[in-house]
């Protein structure tokens, strides 16, 4: 058999194996990271470090559950080496502000303790996903971060699944720009 009928009679089986590269899965299925699993460099983040982002912050209101609540919000990034400090202040609340940190892994394949599992690039920048088994009012579940990056929008979604849920729901939204 030639080079083409080989080619021919297994067409199906190699468009399997092409589309399953493709999808880029981050787990082989026996408990070890696969080669093509999604990474992320500080490279990605570095573009956000400054100190000219202006946003507002959405979040769940927490007396309903249901409605959402929008303030302004101001962010400064700085780095340390694969750490990315996150410096937010609330100007319609002097008194209120907040610091959060990302790491980038030695691998690329963590950011803080959350695994990478979609990097994208998008039309203005970058889409990184990451998930984690997380508590949320001392109820174990699964958080879902998802950081648009660009040169001039900056935004991190926090979404949320109770272990007892199918499905996530948004907890808060970061959506920043500079000039």
């Amino acid at each position: 058999m030639g080079r083409d009928d080989f080619m021919l009679r297994n067409r199906w089986a190699l468009a399997g194996l092409a589309f399953l590269a493709a999808c880029g899965n981050a787990s082989s299925g026996n408990g070890t990271e696969a080669p093509f699993a999604p990474t992320a460099s500080p490279d990605d983040f570095a573009v956000l470090v400054g100190d000219d982002w202006e946003g507002e912050l959405t979040y769940l209101d927490p007396r309903d559950g249901e409605s959402d609540v929008t303030v302004p919000v101001e962010l400064l990034v700085g780095q340390n080496e694969r750490t990315f400090e996150l410096h937010f202040t609330f100007p319609d609340n002097e008194q209120a502000g907040g610091r959060a940190e990302i790491t980038v892994s030695d691998d690329g394949r963590r950011l803080n303790d959350e695994t990478l599992i979609r990097r994208m690039k998008t039309e203005d920048g970058l889409m990184l996903v990451a998930q984690a088994e997380c508590q949320e009012n001392d109820e174990p579940g699964a958080c879902k971060y998802t950081y648009l990056i660009g040169d001039h929008a900056f935004e991190i979604t926090k979404m949320i699944k109770p272990q007892d849920d199918e499905a996530f729901f948004r907890q808060n939204h970061y959506s920043f720009t500079r000039p």
